[in-house]
Formats: structure tokens, sequence, C-alpha cells
């Protein structure tokens, strides 16, 4: 079943058979997504407002890229694995897209243009369907969706009101948010950027004097190199840390070995641990499963918190890798026998730019912790860390295994 193109008419006359309590709800929701500026907050609210609403088992949100055209999930209730997953064109939300018109279909798996892809990625089955699109200012930004009416009962007039009123609010503050994190996001980008862009102007002002000593000239050259270095390594951090958080990185969906990952990241940490005379060991059993995701990613994770250990470790420490299996996840440990970290830090190691007092002379973007972290989540799991004063710090992936 599809509708047509919404109009005020058309608008007034859905919402004059939604329900006063309904209708008052609605409203509650809309000053709720008005008044948040944190995306994933605010796709959280969106799909828990459309299971409620709808009255349905799960609830979905995808959008598209404007630098690619592709639509990927950024949200569902059921399944984070989800996340980022393209979905083609030529599927049921594509059309939906494509047509910028809401669509009801009580028997998904009959219909052509049902994609099976996401189903049998987390072992859901999709049986009906209530999909809106997302629009801004007359473009259509994504798409929303409403999947398995509670007791197989079919979607009704209502539903189809209540979402679509639902989407038109959640649209703009989706454009909104996004906004507010790029304007953000770019004030703590050019203040992270002025220490060693200051310091490369000093050292560039000093070598045009000339008839300096030969030492000296070649300090000022390594100094441009390294912090040009860094500039270019927080450039990279950074343009990562926008794609997580608009959504438009996309991970893939392959069977990655865990062994061959671990050798990979010891050997490309080995010359930094070298120079700190760190031991790195690691210890897998011999049955480790493999994981579904993004080999690369989750190498990224892992660089991330084995050149961390390293670099915040005594000279002559220890750096341990260890796995292991609980239930249905895989633990992915690494063990530092550094300085330790307050305890009055730890809920604030994954906010963006921070550092530990003391620590700010050890060279960083400030987002690696948060880029691994949001990676961790976008594979549905999660990152936690132990530490204590004077004893070294754990930091522990816990990501799902597949069914």
């Amino acid at each position: 079943m599809t509708f047509p193109p919404p109009t005020t008419t058309a608008a007034s006359n859905g919402l004059a058979v939604v329900e006063a309590t309904q209708l008052k709800r609605l409203i509650e929701i809309a000053i709720q997504l008005s008044s948040t500026l944190e995306l994933k907050q605010l796709l959280h609210l969106v799909i828990h407002s459309v299971v409620e609403l709808t009255e349905t088992e799960v609830a979905s949100i995808l959008l598209m890229d404007k630098q690619t055209g592709e639509l990927h999930f950024v949200a569902a209730t059921n399944e984070t694995r989800v996340h980022n997953v393209v979905v083609p064109l030529n599927s049921i939300a594509g059309w939906i897209v494509l047509n910028g018109k809401p669509l009801i279909l009580e028997d998904v798996q009959s219909d052509p243009r049902f994609y099976a892809g996401v189903d049998d990625v987390i072992g859901f089955r999709t049986r009906s369907l209530l999909g809106v699109p997302l629009m801004n200012k007359g473009e259509v930004i994504g798409v929303l969706e409403a999947i398995n009416k509670h007791h197989d009962k079919p979607f009704s007039e209502q539903d189809a009101a209540l979402l679509m009123a639902l989407a038109s609010q959640a649209a703009v503050a989706i454009e909104n948010a996004r906004l507010f994190q790029q304007s953000d996001l770019i004030a703590e980008i050019l203040h992270e950027f002025k220490t060693p862009l200051m310091t490369i102007i000093a050292a560039s002002e000093m070598l045009q004097q000339g008839r300096l000593p030969e030492e000296t000239n070649r300090q000022l050259i390594g100094m441009v190199y390294q912090e040009s270095g860094r500039l270019s390594q927080m450039t990279r951090d950074f343009l990562d840390w926008a794609h997580l958080e608009s959504g438009r990185m996309h991970l893939a969906q392959e069977n990655v070995e865990i062994p061959p990952l671990i050798g990979d990241v010891i050997q490309a940490t080995q010359a930094g641990a070298a120079g700190m005379n760190v031991t790195i060991t690691s210890a897998l059993p011999p049955d480790t499963p493999p994981l579904i995701g993004d080999r690369e990613r989750l190498r990224q994770v892992l660089l991330n918190l084995v050149t961390n250990a390293i670099k915040y470790n005594r000279r002559g420490g220890q750096v341990r890798i260890t796995v292991s299996q609980q239930e249905q996840e895989l633990l992915l440990s690494i063990s530092d026998s550094g300085h330790g970290i307050p305890a009055a830090h730890l809920p604030h190691l994954f906010e963006r730019f921070y550092r530990v007092p003391g620590n700010e002379g050890i060279e960083g973007s400030g987002l690696g912790l948060s880029i691994s972290q949001k990676i961790v989540q976008e594979h549905g799991g999660q990152i936690e860390v132990r530490s204590r004063e004077g004893e070294g710090s754990t930091f522990t992936c816990r990501l799902p295994l597949p069914a």
C-alpha cells in the first residue's frame, strides 16, 4: 500500500484519526527532539518513539550519504550490528527515498524489493513494514521504518499519520544535530591545531633568518618534520571521528581471524616498543573463534590501544594482549605495567580531546580512544577500562560473536 505525497490537507486528515493521548505524546516527543543536539542520543530517542507510537517490535533509521549517494542504517532498536550497513536503492527503503512517499507492506518477504541482507546478518525476520521518508526543506535525507506490528495486526492510517508527523520533526532535529556537531568539532579542531602550527611557524621563522649553527638548523628541521607528522595524524583522526559521528563510515562485514590480526598489530608496534624497551606478549586460546566485522577498523582499535599501552608505560615495562571467550562475546584485553590512571579520570577517558593531567606532553590527537570506542560500538560491543595507580591499566574490548 502506498500513500499520496504528504500535503497540508492530507496531514490534517491523517492526524484527525489520531487519539488525543497519542497526539499529546507526539507533542512531548517533538519537544524532546528539538532540545536534543547529540546525534546518537537523538537517533535513540526517535527509534524508541517509533516503537511506542506504532506498537511495533522494532524500528530503524536509514540516512542518505550526500557524498556517496548511498543509503545506510544509522540506528535500530533490535541490533547494533546493522549500523552503517549499506542498503541498495532498489530496495524497499530505496523506493521510499526515490519516490518520497510512505509505504505499507503487510507481507515484506514476498515483495521483490525486499533486501534480505540485514535480516541475514542479525538473524531476524521482517514480516510487515511501515516506512516513511525523512524530509528536510523538500529533500529526502533518509527513511524511518516501523517493523512487525504487534500480534501481526495490519498497519493503520493512524499509524501512518503518526509516523509521518514524527518523521517531519525527526528530520529537522537530525539536520540540526549534524550542523551543531560540525561547528562544535571545527572549533575544537582549530584549538588543537594551534599548538603544532605555532611550533612550525616559529621554527620556520628562525630557519629563514639564516646564520644559525648547523646543529640548531637540524633541530629546527626536526621540529618542523615532527609537528607536520603530528598535524597529518590529527587530520586523519578528525576525519575518522567526523565520519563515525555522522554515520558516513561504512563498516565491512567480513570474517576476521583474531590470531593473525593480533600478530599484525604486534609487528606494527614493535619499533615503538623497542624505543621504550617495552616487551609485548600475547596469550590466545588455540581455538579462538573469528569475528564478523571490519578487519581494518578492528586493527585500528587494537593498534591504538597497544600504542597507548607503550606510550604510557614505564621504560622496560610489559604489554600483554590476551583473548578469552565469555558466552557469546570475545574479550580482547590489552594490559600495561605503567603508572595507572587515577580513579577520578576514568569516566572521562573516552571523551574527545580529554587528557589525564600530567600527560599533556605526550603526542596524540586526543581522539584515539573516542574513535576506538565508537568503532567497537558500531560492531555491537563496548570497551571497558580497569586501572590502579602504580599498577598499570587494562583496556578490554567486548565484541559479540556470530550467532
